[in-house]
């Protein structure tokens, strides 16, 4: 398998999850805005800071409209300057797809190419500008449907390693992103107030793990239960330690067809952040801070990318097709972006 189409592999479904993860949060926190009063700070702003645009947001729109919720949402949507927006990393996704059409499967492009043509057609803005929930839900829905396509289609061989690898990769970020963006709420873990639930509940929401929170028999809803749920669960496929460990047995699959002699960065990188993870529990999460926590699993995730890069992509063109290789920051806090996966 050629590097070129392992990376779009890789790659494909990284910006997938995006899609997925952001029209979710973004669909939550619209509701959760409109329902539960909060500091003006607290609604929109946090959302372009953890997709690590905020200085660029600000230098195009300003600070006065940073909580404007319509312009915000724009610009989280439909701005193709926007490397963060949706629509960004759905033109990426169809990219990556087109580029490797050679080894997906016919019904996979079919449901990508019709996805990207619905997105930029007038039907999607009417729905967007009409009923934004319903908008939000077809994204979702869209990329919930090709997974279970790829997995009943496609040939589970090398391109589907990778392709699954780059989806375990990105939930893991993404999910600390999603507790990122709400770590001051985690933080309250005392809070018994209607407010302090709503926004819990919402944080479970936007990792659509509201209904497999409720199933575990033993959870009670609170800050500490939410946090310990979203990071260290094993069962939870969106949680942070069921992905580390599903990327773990991804890359030794890939790992098993290289020469012994040739040395595994992506292992070493995934060992580090596993390993940093595993040796904590949630009163250290407490102790060390949500923020810091959450910030030292995605820069771990930004820095398992380079390995994988490194070790499977390295003959790779330094001209990629667009968006395969737009990595947002990964310092939540200090936006920019990477040459590099």
């Amino acid at each position: 398998m050629i590097s070129r189409v392992a990376e779009s592999c890789f790659w494909l479904t990284r910006y997938l999850e995006r899609v997925d993860c952001w029209s979710r949060l973004l669909d939550v926190n619209s509701s959760f805005s409109l329902d539960i009063p909060l500091a003006t700070p607290e609604r929109w702003r946090p959302l372009v800071i953890v997709v690590g645009q905020e200085q660029d947001f600000l230098d195009r729109y300003g600070e006065d409209v940073i909580e404007d919720a319509e312009v915000v949402q724009r610009y989280l949507v439909w701005d193709p300057e926007n490397p963060s927006s949706l629509l960004s990393s759905a033109r990426a996704v169809r990219e990556n797809a087109r580029t490797t059409r050679e080894v997906i499967s016919v019904e996979m492009w079919e449901l990508i190419n019709e996805f990207w043509l619905w997105l930029n057609g007038r039907s999607a803005k009417r729905l967007y500008d009409r009923d934004r929930d319903a908008f939000y839900a077809r994204l979702n829905s869209q990329c919930l449907m090709f997974h279970g396509t790829c997995y009943s289609t496609m040939l589970h061989d090398t391109p589907y390693t990778f392709i699954t690898l780059g989806r375990a990769v990105e939930r893991a970020g993404q999910t600390a992103r999603v507790l990122d963006v709400h770590h001051h709420a985690l933080n309250e873990l005392d809070g018994r107030s209607p407010a302090d639930a709503a926004q819990w509940i919402a944080i479970l929401r936007s990792c659509s793990a509201y209904e497999p929170f409720f199933k575990l028999s033993s959870s009670v809803l609170g800050g500490a239960s939410v946090a310990e749920f979203l990071l260290f669960d094993r069962t939870f496929p969106r949680s942070v330690m069921h992905n580390l460990d599903r990327a773990a047995v991804l890359l030794n699959q890939l790992l098993k067809e290289r020469p012994e002699a040739l040395p595994s960065a992506s292992r070493r990188a995934l060992d580090r952040l596993s390993g940093s993870l595993l040796q904590m529990d949630l009163d250290d999460v407490m102790q060390v801070g949500l923020h810091e926590t959450v910030t030292m699993i995605v820069e771990g995730t930004a820095e398992l990318c380079s390995a994988i890069q490194s070790d499977f992509f390295p003959a790779v063109d330094a001209v990629s097709p667009i968006g395969r290789r737009v990595e947002a920051s990964p310092e939540p806090t200090a936006p920019a972006v990477s040459s590099q996966g």
